[in-house]
């Protein structure tokens, strides 16, 4: 019996984080710091991040309103 092509369910530990921040280059800053903690606090960590801009329905608000006015 094998196995399969699939990752093994201990190899994958997904999570995230999320922060406030006020632009990208502070957003990547942050990113930086964040896995550097990981790498200070466990000898031998492994792992990768994405920065992702989070949109909230304030940021459509001016959009809804162009929309209605429209329609």
């Amino acid at each position: 019996m094998t196995d399969g092509p699939f990752t093994e369910a201990k190899e994958v530990v997904g999570g995230y984080a999320e922060f406030d921040l006020k632009s990208k280059e502070e957003a990547i800053e942050g990113a930086v710091r964040f896995m550097e903690l990981h790498k200070k606090h466990w000898p031998g960590w492994e792992g990768e991040t994405e920065v992702r801009q989070i949109f909230g329905p304030e940021d459509f608000a001016q959009h809804i309103k162009e929309r209605s006015r429209i329609a």
